[in-house]
């Protein structure tokens, strides 16, 4: 309120007393002289009073919104910096237009919340914004020379991430988070003094009360309720800086902070340990897409209730961006019990929206890391973020970090550089090599076919195993040019034994993504037209849940290879959830039985059962058997008792080099025909009862 209504307010009053004095003639002269100085004492020190309180709250209320309005920018910033850093690695990933163009979105969105920083400071805020607006020209420059490497396909990319980018991003973004702390915690102190003058202010005003009347009270209502709204605005405004607009759940900002205090060990039980999972949407995109945004908006808003449902009282939920939620559980019992709030979280976001647009079926992907007091945040997330890819991939719904299956994103990201970088040059030193296992025919003993496995002779990490690189092919969208390339490599070397007259069929593992390419058949054909192989002796396993994908376009396209004479493998069945009647149509030569029910066929005979079933009904159906993982010379003898056509595993053989996969085979041979009963001349079984049992039930 403005001073004049002050002024006015006063004079009513004043004029109220003295009618007051007016009507009674007996203590008028005796007053007047005393209330007059009284009055004018009380109103003049009541006065100065609240004319200093106002003046202070006032300057500290414009203070303290701007150190609000700074401390939104800064955060702003920091977003849109992360967004940034992230749009840049998605570049790397998959360089199109589209993703440069959001590149450059979020690199705009940064400096322009940096210059508007930069606008609105003075003082050392000013000094703050300068030296951030220049960091973020520093970043911006090595980010943009780096898109222009990976464009160019400079093989210097990966040093320019390593010494330029990620440097000047992680210095940029922690000087932007303690600046924007720093303003933050001036804004509390702020409040802080605010209430310290509403606390002078009231004592000071009671005092007038007692002397003033109803004067004290009506100046005293007036200033009460213009510092009311201004607390009430202080706090609205610090409400809407740490939370999200749409959920009203913590934001990105006040869930790293709870998380920090989380793992401080001055405020926390250093004997307690945390948890904190990210969850990733699943469908959201298309909910989008087909219901239109405000059915998004209103998915996102029950997520953020069903999330709130399944976790518990000081537990934190949080909506990071767009559909990605996180959760923060301060104090876990157990590796069990936070999995099962994984497990209810991913459950309760499996249920149908019904929205008003309609209903929409979604799920999430749950990535969950452990830590305790003293763990870095940085790495907790991260970790986390780690787990969540997996989880995501895998289909699993759920996943606990694991340091030896989840690599940290740097390493990640700089073994993909490479892996693109090889099959974009077409691996020119021939660093991708086949290893080939042989495959023992058990009605003769020989070695008709192999199985071609890849290897990776890295320059620098030496040679990798496939488990080492091919989840980062699959997961960075390199598994088909991948498959293709190794096809290639198979191809060359059948070719070259058939000429030298050991024709073999080579099997080659073939990704399910590459039934749903276009070009997938005229790379077959191309491959054996550029060697010469007849088709006869090349053979595509695909995965049995692979097949599952289309599974209608992956019929039709796996009859119109076979109809150019090229083998098709089921590999790693019983493992997948294909039906029967899918496996009927299917067309196939071979069905691989997986190793998981080989390796304990001697001991369990339930596996045995399994093993005869999956035997006979490939044979029902048409198909020739082969057994995989066989590494004992007793798992050996069973299978040809069961009647399984075709075996390999370490038992036999291991997967060699090209130049040495004939001595493997004579080895291979030796030890079959030695293991073997001659054909028609087989014994009683060497099994156990039971399993002699379980075969003849």
């Amino acid at each position: 309120m403005r001073w004049p209504s002050w002024r006015r307010a006063v004079k009513r009053l004043g004029r109220q007393g003295a009618a007051a004095r007016r009507a009674d003639p007996v203590l008028r002269p005796r007053r007047s002289l005393g209330m007059t100085a009284a009055l004018a004492a009380v109103l003049c020190g009541l006065g100065a009073f609240t004319l200093w309180g106002t003046l202070q709250a006032t300057q500290a209320t414009e203070v303290q919104a701007k150190a609000l309005v700074l401390d939104a920018i800064f955060s702003e910033a920091s977003s849109a910096v992360a967004v940034q850093e992230m749009q840049a690695r998605h570049y790397q990933l998959e360089p199109s237009v589209a993703a440069r163009a959001r590149y450059l979105e979020s690199a705009a969105q940064a400096d322009a919340a940096l210059r508007r920083a930069v606008e609105l400071s003075t003082g050392e805020a000013h000094e703050d914004a300068l030296r951030l607006q220049a960091e973020q020209s520093a970043y911006r420059q090595a980010a943009d020379e780096l898109i222009v490497m990976v464009t160019d396909r400079n093989p210097q990319a990966v040093t320019q991430d390593r010494l330029e980018v990620t440097p000047a991003y992680y210095t940029l973004q922690h000087d932007i988070t303690e600046v924007s702390r720093a303003h933050h915690t001036q804004a509390q102190k702020l409040v802080a003094d605010l209430r310290k003058v509403q606390t002078r202010m009231f004592a000071a005003t009671v005092v007038g009360f007692a002397v003033g009347l109803g004067l004290v009270a009506a100046i005293w209502r007036v200033m009460l309720g213009y510092q009311r709204r201004v607390l009430q605005h202080a706090e609205v405004s610090q409400h809407q800086a740490l939370h999200d607009p749409l959920t009203g759940l913590a934001n990105r900002l006040l869930f790293q902070r709870r998380l920090e205090d989380a793992l401080d060990p001055a405020s926390a039980d250093p004997a307690d340990r945390l948890a904190v999972m990210l969850i990733d949407m699943n469908g959201f995109k298309a909910v989008n897409d087909t219901l239109g945004h405000q059915a998004g908006d209103d998915v996102l808003v029950e997520t953020g209730h069903r999330l709130r449902k399944v976790v518990r009282d000081g537990d934190t939920v949080a909506r990071l961006g767009g559909d990605e939620f996180a959760v923060l559980l301060p104090r876990v019992g157990s590796v069990e019990a936070a999995l099962e709030i994984a497990e209810r979280a991913t459950g309760a976001l499996r249920r149908n929206y019904l929205l008003p647009a309609g209903s929409a079926a979604v799920s999430g992907s749950v990535g969950m890391a452990l830590g305790s007091t003293g763990t870095s945040a940085e790495d907790m997330l991260r970790h986390a973020d780690a787990a969540m890819y997996r989880a995501k991939t895998t289909g699993k719904g759920v996943a606990l970090y694991d340091p030896d299956v989840d690599t940290d994103q740097p390493s990640r990201m700089a073994l993909f550089g490479d892996l693109r970088d090889l099959l974009t040059e077409g691996d020119p030193h021939g660093e991708l090599v086949l290893y080939y296992q042989p495959q023992v025919r058990l009605a003769d003993a020989t070695v008709t076919a192999a199985e071609a496995l890849v290897r990776w002779q890295h320059p620098q990490l030496g040679l990798l195993a496939p488990d080492a690189f091919l989840y980062v092919a699959e997961t960075g969208g390199l598994e088909i040019p991948l498959t293709y390339h190794l096809m290639r490599i198979a191809v060359k070397q059948a070719a070259k034994w058939c000429a030298q007259g050991h024709p073999l069929t080579v099997s080659v593992n073939v990704s399910p993504n590459c039934l749903l390419d276009d070009a997938f058949v005229g790379q077959v054909r191309s491959a054996l037209a550029e060697h010469g192989l007849p088709a006869t002796l090349l053979r595509l396993e695909i995965t049995e849940s692979g097949m599952t994908t289309d599974p209608v376009r992956a019929q039709d396209v796996l009859r119109r290879v076979r109809r150019d004479g090229v083998q098709v493998s089921i590999d790693d069945f019983g493992t997948g959830f294909s039906s029967l009647n899918q496996l009927k149509l299917l067309s196939a030569d071979e069905l691989k039985i997986d190793k998981t029910f080989v390796h304990d066929l001697a001991t369990d005979p339930g596996d045995a059962i399994l093993v005869r079933s999956a035997i006979e009904l490939a044979h029902n159906l048409g198909l020739f058997v082969t057994a995989e993982g066989v590494e004992d010379l007793t798992a050996l003898a069973m299978l040809d008792e069961l009647g399984c056509d075709q075996v390999q595993g370490f038992a036999l053989a291991r997967p060699v080099p090209a130049d040495r996969l004939m001595t493997e085979i004579r080895k291979a041979q030796d030890t079959a025909r030695a293991t073997l009963k001659p054909s028609g001349h087989r014994g009683p079984s060497p099994l156990s009862p039971a399993h002699a049992a379980a075969y003849h039930r």
